[in-house]
């Protein structure tokens, strides 16, 4: 049997220490529910000081005061979003979980990361197996996965939210935003882009090495349409490399930082970012290679850019689809084009709205995303009628019988919906 590592998720009163923590240059302490935690704390010393009606103490308590009430989060209009405590999970979903991921490790794989949210309450999260084999690091809850094509929601949300605040409409033509770009007498929508009916393609062959703004819109203009856009679905990770781009454009900042800034931080994602940036690590992953598990460095993450290049935690993606779901991140009326299939110019529907995958799941609508990139697999789903989520993410490449972080994901869920009423109990 397979040794696992079990850890609960952070307790709420832990978040600030925790956040601070991570890393040092960036200020955590600015989550609106620390700064009020602060000033309940330094309140009551003062008052216990009993310093009487000194000015500088009055000024201090005003400060604290103000302070206390003031949203810093980075995104407009929104403010940080206190996370729910933790609650237990109901045993077959705890049984379902830890048979797969036992499962998982005895073919191979070194780690095997899961969380399981209601109504943005994690109920379960854990890690089983090793982060990094070499150094006998075992995995827990907070360690930090690349997820790959998992970044395309967040990446669409972006876009979506630049929608809303006036900088753009869906029906832009990409070279508005993009003008290097050359779309070959086509019209090609921020929409065609979002929903893979765009027929870009294109990409380098070396994934190690930096790639640049001009290399990469050159290696797309350097390849013909796959098609005439709206006419056909095919999957595009060159289309959400240029809408990173637009999105560069637009806000004169880096997807990066955007992602940072307007998404992790105020929704207390404090796991999650571009791979190597804002603290976060850059890990390594592992695959078969000739019959033998081997470590696979990872990818320079300017290569997948906006279409694969964040990293975070299962519990961060489990919290992250209740909150896109429930006007946390978008208005409601934006989350609905989110999740209506893409419709071609035949009248056709497609299997994904933007940047969300859409359909039936175990019986039930789901919206999800799957994620490859070197070294890591990773999924997410989101019920929404039951409003459960399920993320999984593994530190192996696809490919090993056995390995699948989907499979994982869906055989937590079924656990999941047969339990519903239990879980709704957890959740009120």
């Amino acid at each position: 049997m397979a040794t696992s590592f079990v850890t609960k998720s952070n307790r709420p009163g832990n978040r600030c220490v925790t956040a601070e923590s991570r890393d040092s240059k960036t200020s955590y302490i600015q989550s609106e529910f620390c700064i009020a935690r602060y000033t309940r704390r330094e309140g009551a010393n003062l008052r216990r000081r009993e310093i009487g009606d000194d000015p500088l103490t009055r000024a201090l308590l005003a400060l604290l005061l103000i302070l206390g009430h003031v949203p810093v989060a980075a995104a407009a209009r929104r403010r940080a979003v206190q996370h729910p405590p933790a609650a237990t999970a109901p045993v077959a979903i705890v049984t379902a979980a830890r048979q797969a991921a036992e499962a998982a490790l005895m073919a191979g794989a070194p780690a095997v990361q899961i969380a399981m949210s209601h109504r943005g309450r994690i109920l379960y999260s854990a890690a089983f197996g090793m982060s990094d084999r070499e150094s006998a690091t075992a995995a827990t809850p907070r360690s930090v996965l690349q997820v790959g094509s998992i970044t395309k929601p967040f990446t669409a949300a972006a876009i979506l939210r630049l929608a809303e605040r006036g900088a753009l409409t869906l029906d832009d033509r990409i070279e508005k935003f993009v003008p290097e770009f050359n779309p070959r007498g086509a019209t090609i929508t921020l929409r065609h882009l979002l929903s893979h009916t765009s027929g870009v393609t294109g990409g380098p062959a070396d994934q190690y090495s930096p790639l640049t703004r001009e290399q990469s819109i050159q290696l797309i203009n350097g390849q013909p349409l796959a098609f005439t856009p709206g006419s056909k679905y095919s999957y595009s990770n060159a289309g959400y490399r240029l809408l990173g781009y637009a999105i560069e454009s637009i806000t004169g900042r880096s997807f990066a930082d955007f992602v940072q800034s307007e998404l992790a931080l105020p929704l207390g994602l404090l796991d999650t970012g571009v791979c190597g940036t804002s603290g976060l690590p850059r890990p390594d992953g592992y695959g078969v290679l000739q019959g033998k598990w081997t470590r696979i460095p990872a990818i320079d993450m300017s290569v997948p850019f906006a279409a694969g290049a964040l990293c975070s935690t299962a519990s961060d993606l489990a919290r992250w689809s209740h909150l896109l779901a429930t006007g946390r991140v978008m208005l409601p009326a934006s989350y609905a084009t989110m999740t209506t299939p893409a419709r071609l110019t035949n009248n056709t529907l497609t299997p994904y709205g933007l940047g969300m995958f859409l359909g039936k799941m175990l019986g039930q609508p789901a919206a999800s995303h799957t994620g490859a990139i070197a070294g890591f697999q990773s999924s997410l789903v989101y019920f929404s009628e039951q409003e459960i989520a399920v993320a999984v993410i593994v530190n192996a490449s696809l490919g090993p019988a056995g390995v699948d972080a989907h499979l994982i994901a869906l055989t937590v869920a079924d656990a999941a919906l047969a339990t519903q009423y239990q879980v709704a109990r957890l959740s009120p």
